[in-house]
């Protein structure tokens, strides 16, 4: 009796298993494959407190690390020393990550002053020729917002033309180098703009010259009107035909004097963690769409600080 009720089971384990061992496996593949398919390509943030994080360079890495981050956007101070530089580039590229050389100023946008646009491109070559492969910058980009300026609303049609003259002027002499990526930030209504005297969106010019833009999609909440799907859609829609992953959508941790719904500031990171998962399933379907970016790196992990 034992013997055959051993045999019995055995015979039912079989039976199980050819079953649902393949049912297993298959629940296991859709797991996998979602979980990397929703894994955006890039998750980026600025560091604007350059000499604070880069004598915090292990803890900077680990946050990073820790919340997926693999491209930072370093503001450059000219007077710190390249070697410091190199030392966290060096550990950036070791543990994944790559660092693009952050400037920019509203000012940056009008002609007079390309020489400050010309002098920072000339610095991070600079930098490149005397840096080992796995010391040197990545790209460049920038932040000028044109539209912070005193005379935007005055001289709307003038500076529009300088600034897309100044971001031709700095694609050229950063492509010098073709190694080096070129990137901008901009906001999310750049879409309603034209090129004086021409008939051209801005958006689409500079996604014809630029290799990615980072849009400001500044709001707290990924659905509905006004939110960060609605206010990106037009532009992902004319990106299609760029078929190139290009366009990452940027929110905002830090603390603002602006409107409550622009940041996520004390919010809690569930919360942007929450619409982040919302904007990436959504915005998967396109081909141009790269990822997203945190604005920045010192207030989101002010943020994480709480949390825990």
């Amino acid at each position: 009796m034992h013997k055959r009720i051993t045999f019995w089971l055995e015979r039912s384990v079989d039976r199980w298993l050819l079953w649902a061992l393949p049912l297993l496996l298959c629940t296991a593949a859709a797991l996998w494959f979602l979980f990397f398919q929703n894994t955006p390509a890039t998750v980026a943030t600025w560091i604007w407190e350059t000499r604070r994080a880069l004598d915090e360079k292990e803890e900077v890495l680990a946050f990073a690390k820790t919340n997926g981050i693999n491209l930072l956007y370093l503001y450059i101070d000219q007077s710190v020393a390249p070697e410091q530089y190199r030392s966290f580039i060096k550990s950036a590229r070791q543990a994944g990550m790559k660092v693009e050389a952050l400037g920019g100023d509203p000012y940056w946008a009008l002609k007079a002053n390309r020489e400050s646009i010309r002098s920072f491109i000339q610095w991070v070559k600079t930098y490149n020729e005397t840096a080992k492969e796995e010391e040197r910058f990545h790209g460049i980009h920038v932040d000028i917002e044109p539209h912070l300026l005193p005379k935007w609303k005055e001289e709307q049609a003038a500076i529009i033309k300088q600034w897309v003259e100044n971001i031709d002027y700095f694609v050229k002499e950063t492509k010098k180098d073709p190694n080096l990526v070129t990137g901008a930030d901009l906001p999310f209504w750049i879409d309603e703009l034209t090129i004086p005297g021409e008939a051209k969106r801005v958006s689409d010019w500079m996604m014809e010259r630029l290799d990615s833009i980072t849009i400001m999609a500044y709001r707290d909440f990924a659905r509905g009107p006004n939110g960060i799907l609605d206010i990106v859609e037009t532009l992902f829609e004319r990106a299609e035909d760029r078929q190139k992953a290009s366009v990452l959508v940027a929110v905002n941790i830090r603390k603002t004097q602006e409107a409550e719904h622009v940041s996520f500031h004390g919010k809690g990171l569930a919360k942007m963690e929450q619409e982040l998962a919302v904007v990436q399933a959504e915005l998967d379907s396109y081909s141009a769409f790269a990822g997203y970016a945190v604005h920045d790196y010192a207030s989101w992990r002010r943020a994480a600080s709480l949390r825990q």
